[in-house]
C-alpha cells in the first residue's frame, strides 16, 4: 500500500514540476514576443504609420509546447520592406532597386539571443 502512494506522490511533483516550466515558458515567451514588438514599432519604416503600428505578438500554448508568433497586420509589405524589390511600372520595365532593411531579422536576433540570456539564469 505504501509503494502506491510513493508512486502517486513522485507522479504529483512529476506533473507539478511541467507545470511550473509549462507556465514559465509560456510567460517567458509573451516577455520576449512583446519585446520584439516595441523593437519592432521602434525600428519599423514610417510613411503612413500604419506598418509600424501593426505589429502583435500571438503566444500558443499545446501539448506540444509554447509558440510566440510576431506579425504585422499590413503583412504585404514585411517581405518587400526586409528583403527589397525592385522597382517597376506597369509595362515592366525597371527604374532601379530599393534595398532591404533587415530590422526583422536584427531584431529576431536579438530578442532570441535575449530570451536564451532569460531562460539560462535559472528562473
Amino acid at each position: 500500500m505504501a509503494e502506491m502512494d510513493i508512486e502517486r506522490f513522485i507522479t504529483s511533483c512529476f506533473r507539478e514540476c511541467v507545470e511550473d516550466n509549462t507556465a514559465a515558458a509560456a510567460e517567458n515567451s509573451a516577455q520576449a514576443g512583446k519585446r520584439a514588438v516595441k523593437l519592432l514599432k521602434q525600428k519599423s519604416r514610417q510613411r503612413t504609420g500604419a506598418y509600424k503600428k501593426g505589429w502583435k505578438a500571438t503566444v500558443e500554448t499545446d501539448e506540444t509546447g509554447t509558440e510566440c508568433t510576431v506579425h504585422n497586420r499590413v503583412y504585404q509589405l514585411t517581405h518587400l520592406l526586409e528583403n527589397g524589390h525592385k522597382i517597376k511600372n506597369q509595362t515592366g520595365k525597371v527604374y532601379g532597386d530599393v534595398p532591404g532593411d533587415g530590422v526583422i531579422r536584427e531584431v529576431a536576433d536579438q530578442v532570441a539571443m535575449e530570451f536564451a540570456q532569460m531562460g539560462g539564469d535559472g528562473d
